[in-house]
């Protein structure tokens, strides 16, 4: 009997119940591997920056130029809110609302364990908008899409102004970096394409994440049919990645290093870039500081300033966010009271 049930999916019910615990184990085990590398690699960065160094950059920070940080910081959050503005369907969400939004979700996303915390921006634009949950997992989808472009771009610039066009690496790691970039939209639609046609033929559970997978497709449709809204969201990419570089470069010069803007952003966007792979801990402790003392040691910054600097300015900038996010999360509550 159970074998006839279960027939359209290809496996019968006890199977399924051996499966996928399995599943789940591998996904914690996974988890866990992933936890403990990027704490490897935290402890790492901190033995090379030695404790004592980093807290004398932090609490020797000027408070001055702390302050003008996070007004920058604020800034980001508020060209990161026009960006979902401009993603999200008219009328459905106001700038101010969205910089809200903007701010509570990059806090899930940071202080919420194995990056899980990124899908309190589909919750939230499915609180604040009533939008289906799929719909915003398409916004999502396409906001990270334009910060990978955005980053590709901002690298590939970052690297002329360091190393001159005179030098053919440096032109060639430029191009390298900016035109996957380019490529990225045509890279996407290509992946959905195939992503529908292996779940498709994966029994139940596989077409309903086919049916998943064709939703978040006709929301980025939705945005190719909106070319001034897309348009804007690309312009508004590039400034917002622009204002998180200045932040960065502030806190390095209120911590008393003056370096020259272009090396900040390289090294900062190779930081960013290491993020994404798959070793985190809360907060994105470990990868960011590896990234970060990998690149400006590159970058012929001296190992150990290197690491003590992107500890540093990390848990500054950990903290505006938590602070951005709190504010964010507690203005939307009082929204949600009213309504």
């Amino acid at each position: 009997m159970s074998g006839n049930v279960s027939g359209v999916s290809g496996i019968s019910a006890d199977q399924r119940m051996a499966i996928f615990p399995s599943a789940r184990s591998n996904r914690f085990a996974g988890t866990l591997i992933s936890a403990v590398i990027a704490a490897v690699l935290f402890a790492v960065v901190i033995a090379v920056a030695k404790p004592a160094e980093v807290w004398r950059l932090f609490q020797n920070t000027d408070r001055g130029l702390l302050a003008m940080a996070a007004v920058t910081s604020m800034a980001f959050l508020a060209a990161r809110g026009l960006r979902l503005f401009l993603l999200v369907d008219r009328g459905l969400l106001t700038w101010h609302r969205a910089s809200l939004v903007a701010a509570a979700a990059q806090a899930a996303a940071l202080f919420v364990p194995a990056r899980t915390g990124e899908l309190a921006l589909p919750l939230l634009l499915s609180r604040t908008t009533g939008r289906s949950f799929t719909a915003g997992i398409g916004t999502l989808f396409a906001a990270r899409t334009l910060d990978l472009a955005t980053l590709g771009v901002w690298s590939g610039a970052a690297v002329l102004a360091v190393r001159g066009f005179r030098e053919p690496l440096a032109i060639v790691v430029s191009l390298a970096l900016v035109l996957p970039s380019l490529l990225l939209p045509v890279t996407v639609a290509t992946a959905d394409r195939l992503a529908v046609r292996c779940f498709a033929t994966r029994g139940i559970r596989g077409r309903r994440w086919a049916r998943r997978v064709r939703r978040v497709r006709c929301e980025l449709d939705g945005l190719l049919r909106r070319p001034y809204r897309l348009i804007g969201a690309v312009v508004t990419s590039i400034v917002m990645w622009g204002l998180q570089w200045t932040v960065v470069w502030i806190l390095l010069v209120a911590m008393g290093h003056r370096w020259p803007p272009a090396t900040v952003v390289a090294g900062s966007a190779a930081a960013a870039v290491a993020n994404l792979l798959p070793f985190n801990l809360v907060g994105n402790l470990g990868t960011l500081e590896a990234g970060w003392t990998a690149a400006f040691t590159a970058l012929g910054i001296p190992l150990h300033l290197a690491a003590a600097t992107g500890v540093a300015a990390h848990l500054w900038g950990l903290i505006f966010a938590a602070f951005f996010g709190l504010a964010g999360w507690a203005a939307l509550s009082g929204f949600s009271k009213k309504i």
